[in-house]
């Protein structure tokens, strides 16, 4: 799948204990730990990288994602819901907790990451890439998919609801432990040694 990546233009590098968090961040590198909490509130993140931050000092209200990159990140429990996050890449990101309800997500790489206890109730996606990321206990609720492409990545007791995955593909990922309704389940592809698995989802018993 081709995704658009995000565009960035870098004018100056800072952190976030010395910028303006009153206005919209653009156009900036954003490194290092945050020795005060702070709040970042109505206002867009746009065409910026941030690397090795901690967001557990920093609270998050209404914040929008524009062409925006994430390296070594720690986002565990951040709340995006109702956002819109668009041209962003987590890459070895810790996003275990994080909220995404209502959220819409487009053009997004995800690699390396962890996303456990995620949670994407009514997010809606296009263009979605995840790459050796672990999704156990994510919960995906009446979710709109247009294009996801997972590779390699871990489901164990993820649970998905209400979520049309026609034609996804989990074939090279490891989905023993998923829980999965009949619903979200049509049309998956997946391989031959899972297939007993999910089988056994729907209370169908293999004789060999």
């Amino acid at each position: 799948m081709k995704i658009n990546k995000p565009k960035i233009k870098i004018y100056e590098e800072n952190n976030f204990d010395s910028i303006d968090i009153s206005q919209n961040i653009t156009n900036t590198e954003i490194s290092g730990s945050i020795d005060n909490k702070i709040i970042l509130k109505d206002i867009t993140i746009d065409s910026c990288i941030i690397k090795n931050v901690s967001f557990q000092n920093i609270e998050l209200d209404n914040i929008d994602l524009l062409d925006v990159i994430f390296e070594n990140c720690d986002l565990s429990n951040t709340n995006f819901d109702n956002q819109f996050i668009t041209r962003v890449e987590f890459n070895n990101c810790k996003l275990s907790g994080m909220s995404l309800i209502n959220t819409t997500l487009k053009d997004a790489l995800i690699e390396n990451c962890n996303l456990s206890l995620t949670n994407f109730t009514g997010t809606s996606i296009t263009n979605l890439i995840v790459n050796n990321s672990s999704l156990n206990d994510a919960f995906l609720d009446e979710c709109s998919i247009k294009n996801i492409e997972f590779n390699n990545d871990k489901f164990n007791k993820t649970e998905i609801v209400r979520t049309s995955l026609n034609g996804v593909d989990f074939s090279n990922s490891d989905i023993t432990g998923i829980r999965m309704d009949a619903f979200s389940m049509k049309g998956i592809k997946i391989n031959s040694f899972e297939c007993r698995y999910l089988i056994g989802i729907l209370g169908v018993e293999v004789v060999d």
